[in-house]
Order: structure tokens, then C-alpha cells, then sequence
């Protein structure tokens, strides 16, 4: 792909996932073009429909995770540190809007986007080992794992984030831990 392409298509990307989440997946194609600062055209060019589109946003939303958790375990002390960073920052980035809009298709997806397949599976591998490694190191209680706590914080930034919502997050990462805080 050319440079102004791929510059296109990622623009394309980017608005639909701030419009998906502001407006709902039903966002007008039109309003996404714009928003991007492209013609409609170029839009139904890269994406001939709107599934197209949402598979697309789903990968970028797993690949913008993957970073997240990558990263965190790279720059943290701890497991345990590279976990709460990275629910705070899936929190900020606030993807429980999109959940069930992208995540009602996502077995589709899965079996027909070999991208989707692969970086949603790095995604799962690093979140899990993380996990693992500050029960391991006895910071995470045992009794949860990856499933609870993403369901958590699927339920926590369902809606628009609020004061409350870092209030929530601190509450619920005090009760992960094996000795919670205050």
C-alpha cells in the first residue's frame, strides 16, 4: 500500500474508533469520512461496507491493547505494576463502549481475519501472563483471573468515564491484590 494510502486508511481507522464510541457502531460512513479528512470515496475504497470497517477498528483495538500491556511489562517493576497500568490505561481508553458492537461479530471475525485471530491471541498470551506472574509472585489474589477481570473492566468503562470511574478502578485493584490497601 502507498504511503497516502495506508495515512488514509489509518485515519479512517482512527475516526471510526472515536465515532464508533462516541455515536455508536451506526455512525454515519459520511461522518467517519470526515472526520478523518477523507472523501467517501477513498472510504469505500479501503472499506467496501461497514463490517469491513468494524473489523478493522476491532483489530486496531487489539493491537492498541497488545502495546498496552506489552509496554507496561516492559517499563514495570512488577507484574503486578504492569497489570494496574495497563486496566488503567484500558480504562482511559475507554473500550468497554465498543464491547458488544465489535464483540458481537468477533467469532465471525475470528475465523475468517487471520490479523484479528493473530493479535487478539498475543493480546490474550501477554494479559494472562501477567496475570499469572503477580499471583505467582503474591501480589494478585489467586481466586480471579483473566476472564473476571476483563469482564470487570468491560462493565466498568461501559459508559462515558467519570470522576467515579478512577474511584471504581482504585476500588477494584485494591481488592485484586492479596493485601488490600485502604
Amino acid at each position: 500500500m502507498r504511503a497516502d494510502a495506508l495515512r488514509n486508511r489509518d485515519q479512517i481507522v482512527a475516526a471510526a474508533r472515536v465515532l464508533f464510541i462516541t455515536h455508536g457502531v451506526e455512525a454515519p460512513m459520511e461522518e467517519i469520512a470526515k472526520a478523518a479528512g477523507v472523501g467517501v470515496g477513498t472510504l469505500y475504497r479501503r472499506f467496501p461496507d461497514r463490517g469491513a470497517l468494524m473489523d478493522a477498528v476491532t483489530v486496531d483495538v487489539f493491537h492498541r491493547l497488545t502495546g498496552m500491556i506489552a509496554t507496561a511489562r516492559d517499563e514495570e517493576s512488577s507484574a503486578w505494576d504492569a497489570l494496574r497500568r495497563f486496566l488503567r490505561e484500558w480504562a482511559e481508553f475507554r473500550l468497554g463502549l465498543l464491547q458488544d458492537p465489535l464483540c458481537s461479530g468477533m467469532s465471525q471475525a475470528l475465523r475468517t481475519n487471520s490479523e484479528l485471530r493473530e493479535i487478539r491471541t498475543r493480546w490474550l498470551e501477554l494479559f494472562e501472563r501477567t496475570v499469572q506472574e503477580a499471583q505467582q509472585a503474591g501480589d494478585l489474589r489467586r481466586d480471579v483471573g483473566l476472564m473476571e477481570i476483563a469482564t470487570f473492566m468491560n462493565l466498568l468503562i461501559r459508559d462515558e468515564q467519570t470522576e467515579t470511574t478512577g474511584r471504581i478502578l482504585a476500588f477494584m485493584l485494591d481488592g485484586l491484590a492479596v493485601t488490600p490497601g485502604t
